[in-house]
């Protein structure tokens, strides 16, 4: 994830470079593709994926459906890597990426403050391994452990609802905020946060 993160900037870099012959002839109205990297921010609320995961960095690329003088509609996929916490020494929580494909709308009615709202799907697994000694530790002979797997997943998928707003340094760079917030279940309300840098081609 650290080599995608790396190449994602390098590529942001490049692209600024290669645009400062055409910014005359290009504005962010025309160009097609967007794509950002954030620090990915995790509100502790006292449940399974607040309480054993911290977010740590994201990437998301997005394709420009529709544009008018006013707003745009975009299509895209989001996808957020989160570091698993110690919960024990006999299980073994493994680090997860979660999967958001989206569809959103951006005002554009301003070409430096840009709001937005996300509508999508986050796929998020989280999966853990069972030390043999947890299993064993009584009676290793016990037929009762014979079906006890050795890895556990859990799935927590939700609806995402992710409102933010960019702000434009130039005509393709900008800063980006937005909140992602996913009902997942009655008892699982994950809050995400993120701050990062995009670019818009």
């Amino acid at each position: 994830m650290k080599k995608k993160i790396i190449l994602s900037l390098v590529l942001l870099v490049s692209f600024n470079f290669y645009s400062q012959d055409t910014k005359a002839t290009y504005s962010n109205k025309e160009n097609k593709y967007t794509i950002s990297i954030h620090y990915t921010g995790n509100f502790r609320n006292h449940n399974y994926v607040s309480d054993n995961f911290n977010g740590i960095a994201g990437i998301d690329a997005k394709y420009n459906l529709y544009s008018n003088t006013d707003f745009s509609l975009q299509a895209g996929l989001g996808l957020d890597y989160f570091k698993a916490r110690e919960i024990g020494n006999q299980l073994d929580l493994k680090n997860s990426i979660m999967v958001n494909p989206n569809i959103g709308i951006v005002l554009e009615a301003n070409k430096v403050f840009q709001p937005f709202l996300n509508l999508g799907y986050s796929f998020f697994t989280a999966k853990y391994t069972i030390q043999q000694s947890y299993i064993y530790i009584n009676n290793p002979y016990d037929p009762a452990f014979g079906n006890v797997p050795s890895e556990v997943k859990y799935n927590f998928d939700s609806v995402s609802i992710n409102p933010g707003f960019r702000l434009f340094m130039d005509d393709n760079l900008y800063f980006q905020t937005d909140y992602k917030y996913l009902p997942i279940k009655s008892n699982i309300n994950a809050h995400l946060i993120s701050i990062g840098l995009g670019y818009t081609f």
